[in-house]
């Protein structure tokens, strides 16, 4: 068994050569510009992995020489200094597909290798085309841009702004068409913005209507209290047919019936006036105690008419029953009044001594 040093095998497969060391490397920058145009061959018409298929073509189209090999067609394309040779860019043309327009690519590859070199290639006599923005030749004839190459050029360009202009007015078309949804989805949100509106006005105003006809209600069942005898509350006036339950949304009567009929009649008022709205807002006196923070039987007691409530119970009541403040401020003072009048003026019976002297009998003699 051999001990001897074994040399380290080379890797067969190049590494990839970015463009600017290609620049770096090569002489001039005609030299690096000829170079990547030969590398773009490879890319544009043959892909990534273009090197090993156009030894593969080469060998299947009898194009192949010996020595030949990925290596040196890899050095060639990344470090000459000018730029591969003209046997290598024949080689390259040559594998490239059959669908490709070969006659224009070798003119232009001759010119670039002009430009890179100085010089056609050796033994070259066919035309020459000189890239984009390089001057022709004054001693080298047909070294411009040739008429086949220039229509070719025109041809592809046209293409190109066919493909764009296509591309934009589709782009104009979507965004015209994303356009008018948006302004027909504006239209609609704005009809039903003015919808929503109106509704909203008239849920406004059947509001304050049925805030009008509860405060009024709440007004005559307080007037109804002031000039009405307690014992004739449950009496009605004319018998009228009960209301079916469907039209039965709201329970009167039940917490009128807890009213005191000793209490003085401002007080019963007061009291009238607190039950209708309870009975508006469907609660009992638990509830609404419960609602308004007040003790229960505090709060029982006011709805009976059998005592006052202080001023931050009427305020915590205005906002739990939504009553008038006013209305209930007023009937609050009032009751907390002198209440020994009557609201039709008349004065209390008068005590024992004030009848005797009405009946004419002497006053009292006072000792001392």
């Amino acid at each position: 068994m051999s001990t001897g040093h074994r040399p380290v095998s080379r890797n067969s497969r190049p590494y990839a050569v970015d463009e600017s060391t290609i620049r770096r490397r090569c002489a001039n920058p005609d030299a690096a510009e000829y170079t990547l145009y030969v590398r773009s061959l490879i890319d544009d018409y043959l892909g990534l992995n273009g090197q090993p298929q156009i030894l593969r073509n080469a060998r299947m189209r009898g194009l192949h020489f010996p020595g030949l090999s990925r290596q040196k067609l890899s050095e060639q394309l990344s470090r000459y200094r000018l730029g591969p040779t003209w046997e290598m860019v024949e080689l390259i043309i040559a594998c490239l597909p059959d669908s490709c327009d070969t006659s224009s690519i070798r003119v232009l590859a001759a010119g670039w290798y002009q430009c890179a070199r100085g010089q056609l290639p050796d033994g070259y006599t066919g035309p020459v085309s000189r890239p984009a923005g390089k001057p022709a030749l004054r001693n080298v004839p047909d070294s411009g841009p040739t008429i086949p190459s220039l229509q070719r050029r025109i041809a592809r360009l046209q293409d190109r702004l066919r493909e764009d202009t296509d591309r934009y007015l589709d782009n104009l078309r979507r965004v015209e068409n994303g356009r008018q949804n948006e302004m027909r989805r504006a239209n609609q949100l704005e009809q039903q913005f003015h919808q929503t509106r109106e509704e909203l006005l008239k849920v406004r105003t059947v509001a304050a209507e049925v805030a009008t006809i509860r405060e009024e209600y709440a007004r005559q069942c307080v007037t109804l209290e002031l000039i009405a005898a307690p014992g004739l509350r449950a009496k009605p006036v004319i018998d009228l047919p009960e209301l079916p339950t469907a039209r039965r949304r709201i329970r009167f009567g039940h917490l009128v019936a807890t009213i005191d009929p000793q209490a003085p009649p401002a007080r019963r008022a007061l009291a009238r006036y607190l039950c209708v709205y309870a009975e508006f807002a469907g609660v009992s006196p638990t509830e609404l105690a419960a609602r308004a923070n007040i003790d229960t039987t505090v709060m029982m007691d006011a709805l009976a008419g059998r005592t006052l409530l202080a001023d931050l119970h009427i305020a915590s009541l205005t906002r739990v029953l939504d009553c008038d403040p006013d209305t209930l401020r007023h009937l609050t003072t009032a009751a907390g009044r002198d209440t020994s009048l009557d609201v039709s003026g008349r004065s209390p019976p008068p005590s024992a001594p004030h009848r005797l002297r009405a009946a004419g009998s002497p006053p009292p003699r006072l000792s001392g």
